[in-house]
């Protein structure tokens, strides 16, 4: 009975082993299925983008937004 628990010591580091070879078990963390992390430019709206909305919305003052537009571009 003491040593019922020595499968799951292999067993867990197999399964983390094979979640990140396969990629599927990381897609949901930013990676693609070759396990390389996308490009910010081809992963959701524009930055310059979000930053107007946030301008618009007054989240930001306009001196935050140029400070964003200049750090981005």
């Amino acid at each position: 009975m003491m040593f019922l628990w020595l499968p799951f010591l292999f067993l867990i580091p197999f399964a983390m082993f094979w979640m990140m070879r396969s990629g599927d078990g990381m897609a949901g963390c930013g990676m693609s299925h070759t396990g390389h992390t996308q490009s910010p430019s081809t992963n959701g709206p524009d930055p310059i983008e979000i930053a107007r909305q946030r301008l618009a919305r007054g989240e930001i003052t306009t001196s935050e937004y140029e400070e964003i537009c200049r750090v981005i571009l």
